[in-house]
């Protein structure tokens, strides 16, 4: 990959800024999947009978397809019943979201779980729901889940005993796509989320500052959050009120606070991803609002960190932003300019895209890595230009997924 980025630097010979993006961004994604590689979880010594109250918390709006699911896969944790309770909340729901919650409520505790449900009677946001969970809850850790998603029976034992060290705040737990096998669309996403997940999160958690535990499965410390608990709720960017991004948000008050934030591979939960284009089109605007305005702030403070996390960060920060510029300038200007075709480029983003794929294939030795190379291109030559987008609307909170 270097070899070919060289010789893509050869090409644009007389643009040292793109010379250099060119080479940076080889560099930042080969430093990402070899970091990721070498990660194992490093655990302090757990106690015995180390066994934290915890309180599943699901903040839900028309989700009357999946949240009976949800809860009734929650309620068959693998922990002991006088130890975890269910907090579920129903955000203004419009469907039969509700009269789920409480056909799954009534099922759940002839199992012996508390479920205990809640209900806005107008839809006030993702945040505000999260807010009240925590409120509520009189437990030590508290588990998000989207109401979407689905955990394993252990999920909940393989993110508390990251916990046993007062430092760390949050875990982020691994996410597999629930629908993989719907569509072609969604194949895709599933070899985007595992490396999402099995080489960004896991890179970022050799320094214990995971950037975005992320709301399909995450556990908090309650009495972490509680000290963040107001400021992140009332957050305000340029003068609007934050509606959008709560996961990489409160991720990132926490750490500013000096926490750690972690990632446990083997906390695993399953979840729905958007099966059309048109429902990924506007998943995908909304992440990168909330990425580039989170981002923004953490600037401000990550350089305390680990210097090269540091250089991982402003890396990954800054590269994407000059990304359209790059790709208008080798597809359109360079051919334009000098007739020929930026072969070089082309052979560079296949092979970056290859490596995505080798990356999965090698941690599953699953034959699908294939669809990892397709999205990785898709994504460079599609979604890349929803950044600008993104950037320009900031100011519109709009949930902007149904």
């Amino acid at each position: 990959m270097l070899v070919i980025k060289y010789l893509s630097y050869e090409s644009i010979a007389g643009n040292t800024l793109l010379g250099i993006y060119s080479l940076a961004i080889s560099v930042y994604i080969l430093s990402r999947f070899a970091l990721a590689y070498f990660y194992e979880p490093k655990l302090p010594a757990l106690k015995d009978g180390f066994e934290p109250t915890v309180s599943f918390c699901v903040p839900s709006k028309n989700e009357g397809e999946h949240i009976r699911k949800t809860i009734l896969r929650i309620a068959d944790t693998d922990y002991p019943k006088d130890k975890f309770n269910i907090i579920v909340l129903d955000d203004g729901s419009t469907d039969n979201t509700l009269a789920e919650m409480f056909a799954a409520k009534s099922i759940a505790e002839k199992k012996g779980v508390s479920v205990f449900i809640a209900s806005f009677e107008r839809n006030r946001g993702k945040r505000e729901g999260m807010a009240l969970c925590v409120k509520r809850s009189l437990h030590e850790i508290l588990i998000f889940i989207d109401s979407d998603s689905f955990v394993e029976n252990n999920t909940a034992r393989e993110l508390v005993k990251y916990f046993t060290d007062q430092k760390v705040a949050a875990v982020a737990g691994h996410t597999f796509v629930a629908n993989a096998e719907e569509n072609f669309l969604t194949k895709m996403e599933s070899i985007r989320y595992f490396v999402s997940f099995r080489a960004y999160k896991a890179s970022e958690a050799l320094f214990n500052s995971v950037m975005c535990c992320s709301g399909c499965c995450s556990a908090y410390r309650k009495s972490a959050v509680s000290e963040v608990l107001e400021p992140w709720l009332k957050q305000k960017f340029l003068g609007v009120t934050c509606t959008y991004g709560d996961d990489r948000s409160l991720t990132n008050f926490l750490l500013r606070q000096g926490y750690k934030t972690m990632y446990a591979p083997e906390a695993i939960c399953h979840t729905i991803v958007p099966n059309t284009l048109k429902k990924l089109m506007r998943q995908q605007l909304r992440w990168k609002k909330s990425w580039f305005r989170e981002n923004l702030i953490a600037s401000t403070f990550i350089w305390k960190k680990h210097p090269i996390l540091s250089i991982s960060f402003y890396l990954g920060f800054i590269l994407p932003l000059l990304a359209p510029f790059v790709v208008v300038r080798a597809f359109i200007w360079y051919p334009y300019v000098t007739g020929n075709v930026p072969w070089f480029y082309i052979l560079g983003m296949t092979t970056t895209a290859l490596i995505c794929g080798l990356f999965y294939h090698i941690k599953t030795l699953n034959g699908k890595w294939f669809y990892g190379v397709l999205f990785s291109i898709v994504f460079t030559l599609t979604f890349i230009w929803q950044l600008p987008w993104a950037i320009i609307n900031l100011r519109d909170n709009r949930w902007g997924t149904r």
